[in-house]
């Protein structure tokens, strides 16, 4: 697990890249503060996990961040990462399995090949690219 802090807000922790690989049993791969909660659960046996529902959280009172996770599931594709001054950090190639979480910061996310699936996850709700995010690499547009 690669987990890439702010050059410039040294503790803030602004992305996460998990490369896949056999999970012996549960890796939670995102700090329990922040919004997007993600793990990897590898199950060994069969395994029903019984019927529930989530309980409500207090009304937040801020705003909150959009936080967003990509899992490449068929192809090819490379990652960029940015700091929170919109400047480069660092890339990964993708390969089926491997996991990108952001929590703040920017990324960039190019596709090698024809036919890859990507599956996104973020903070909703969504509102539309108009509200939700902002392109600062004129190469996105």
């Amino acid at each position: 697990m690669f987990k890439i802090y702010s050059k410039i807000k040294k503790k803030k922790l602004l992305h996460i890249f998990y490369r896949s690989r056999n999970t012996l049993s549960r890796i939670n791969l995102t700090p329990e503060n922040e919004f997007l909660q993600t793990s990897i659960i590898k199950f060994n046996d069969k395994k029903t996990v019984n019927s529930h529902y989530h309980l409500k959280h207090d009304i937040l009172k801020t705003k909150r961040p959009i936080q967003e996770s990509w899992i490449l599931i068929k192809g090819k594709a490379k990652l960029s990462y940015f700091d929170v001054n919109k400047k480069f950090i660092k890339s990964f190639s993708m390969n089926p399995g491997d996991i990108s979480i952001t929590f703040y910061g920017g990324h960039k996310l190019e596709i090698k090949k024809k036919g890859s699936i990507l599956y996104e996850y973020k903070t909703g709700p969504y509102k539309g690219n108009n509200r939700d995010l902002i392109y600062f690499d004129k190469s996105n547009l």
